[in-house]
């Protein structure tokens, strides 16, 4: 961890830091930025052949056809201040759409549809002015689809010996909803949005990655990382909400830059560590963890145990008090969840510790607490690599409560019945490969009798 401080510290001395007074930093919605001015259309001749293969393509589609637009353009526009190096490729997909900017050509460009473009370092801090490889008029940024095609375009343009992809955009976790202007990838002009098990066939179509990342909301949860675990080594995201400016890329990609050698798990805790670095400095409640892929399925197995153990214990009392006492995230949103009660997504090592706690002393209480702490040592020393938290969430509560990774739980609000709750959702539970592996719909509607 030594080595990952200097090399961000370093790089953080190579960039100028965003002050907190600068930028408004609500939740991801940034219509009070002052978006850098976009580039030029003319197009770089994209016919070239393919360079040596560096070290690092780092692939960020941005979907920016909804209200976090300008939050992209301020992004990209970070990115600039690194710029691809002789070790790393920076590559862009960034969707567009009408009715969502100022109007101001000077602000925005006055361009739609997306563009695709290989992010060069410039020294201008209000103007995206990377070339153009590719452009778009009419594109559905919510179709996995063309996700897949960004991914193996950019492998094909820009070959490296390991990849990172970021998944930019609105997050909701593993569900999928049938109404909310939600989930991950959402496109306004088109209605459309990527699923949670596409985020899986993105990477299955595409090929493998090194380093999965969510620069969006609640996506580091149990069902989304075992949609991914096959197809990646490192999977980063947040349990909680992501402030609106997101990852702070020139601080992450510039210690990438300067220490291209890093292993794939220590970039992993590079982007964790830049992350707390720039919300300490905010003031701003955030939360960041990177997961190792190859224990997913080992967190399946002590989730699975510990919820049959749970069951067959029969203390609902104690699990009254774990599903109460266990901290939430923001999946609901202020305005109809002020309390945060009706969230569905808390932490799993919490809960598990927070059951075995309140259990009764008897055979059953000792077994269930033997796999409470062994779900949680699991959790802490194998598949977490770094998990890192800044402040507190907007109900209070210190997100340092939070280990690394969340799941489905039934709210506190206990007259929200599990038929109305799960309604909203597009498909069953049940299909999700979680579900299949560990039988933890099950244990969530036993959960749910808990009054």
């Amino acid at each position: 961890m030594k080595k990952i401080l200097t090399v961000l510290v370093l790089a953080s001395m190579a960039v100028s830091a965003v002050s907190a007074g600068e930028i408004n930093f609500g939740g991801r919605t940034s219509k009070s930025l002052a978006a850098p001015a976009a580039s030029g259309p003319a197009l770089a001749d994209a016919t070239k052949a393919p360079a040596a293969p560096k070290e690092w393509t780092v692939m960020v589609f941005i979907n920016g056809k909804n209200n976090l637009e300008m939050a992209g353009l301020y992004n990209v526009n970070q990115m600039e201040k690194i710029g691809s190096t002789k070790d790393m490729n920076i590559v862009v997909e960034q969707g567009r759409m009408n009715g969502q900017t100022s109007g101001d050509t000077d602000l925005d460009g006055n361009w739609t549809g997306s563009r695709r473009m290989l992010i060069k370092k410039d020294k201008d801090p209000n103007k995206i002015t990377s070339a153009v490889l590719q452009e778009d008029k009419t594109v559905d940024m919510g179709d996995y689809k063309r996700a897949v095609d960004f991914v193996k375009w950019s492998k094909e343009k820009f070959p490296a010996k390991r990849y990172m992809l970021i998944i930019w955009n609105h997050g909701s976790g593993w569900m999928d909803p049938r109404k909310e202007s939600k989930g991950i990838s959402f496109d306004d002009e088109t209605g459309n949005y990527i699923r949670t098990p596409q985020i899986g066939l993105i990477l299955k179509e595409a090929g493998k990655v090194d380093i999965i990342a969510f620069d969006a909301c609640l996506m580091n949860m149990a069902e989304v990382a075992f949609e991914v675990k096959d197809n990646a080594q490192v999977i980063v995201g947040s349990e909680e909400t992501v402030p609106g400016l997101g990852y702070p890329y020139d601080l992450f990609l510039g210690a990438m830059a300067k220490k291209p050698s890093l292993s794939t798990e220590e970039t992993g805790a590079v982007m964790v560590e830049a992350f707390k670095m720039f919300y300490d400095a905010a003031k701003k409640g955030a939360q960041l963890s990177a997961l190792r892929a190859s224990k997913v399925d080992g967190l399946g197995v002590k989730m699975a145990d510990f919820a049959k153990l749970a069951k067959d214990s029969g203390d609902l009392e104690a699990m009254k008090a774990a599903r109460n006492g266990v901290i939430r995230y923001d999946c609901i949103g202020a305005g109809s969840d002020p309390k945060m009660e009706i969230s569905f997504y808390g932490d799993v090592s919490q809960f598990a510790q927070l059951a075995a706690a309140n259990m009764k002393d008897g055979e059953k209480a000792a077994a269930l607490k033997a796999s409470a702490a062994s779900l949680q040592t699991y959790i802490d020393t194998e598949l977490v690599i770094d998990n890192k938290a800044s402040n507190k969430n907007r109900v209070g509560r210190d997100l340092a409560d939070s280990k690394g990774v969340s799941v489905y739980l039934p709210p506190v609000e206990t007259r929200i019945a599990q038929e109305r709750l799960e309604g909203i959702f597009e498909g069953k539970y049940t299909d999700f490969a979680f579900d299949k592996a560990t039988g933890w719909h099950d244990f969530v509607t036993y959960l749910y009798t808990a009054k």
